[in-house]
């Protein structure tokens, strides 16, 4: 098995890429093995957060483009 830390850096490298729904999608997988762990709890808290953005930036992009 992989070390944690090379883990964690595979997912900062997806959510760095863009890639912040498969992030999520991996830490959510990595949580199951190693629950409560705080730094990859805040690491989830983070990527969601900034997949929200993403999503409402999208959301008023598509709104308001279609208006002009």
């Amino acid at each position: 098995m992989a070390k944690l830390s090379e883990l964690v850096d595979k997912i900062d490298a997806e959510a760095k890429e863009g890639n912040r729904q498969k992030a999520l999608l991996m830490l959510g997988k990595l949580l199951e093995k190693v629950p409560d762990n705080k730094q990859l709890l805040s690491r989830k808290a983070k990527y969601e957060k900034e997949l929200g953005f993403e999503k409402r930036i999208t959301a008023l992009e598509e709104k308001y483009a279609s208006s002009n």
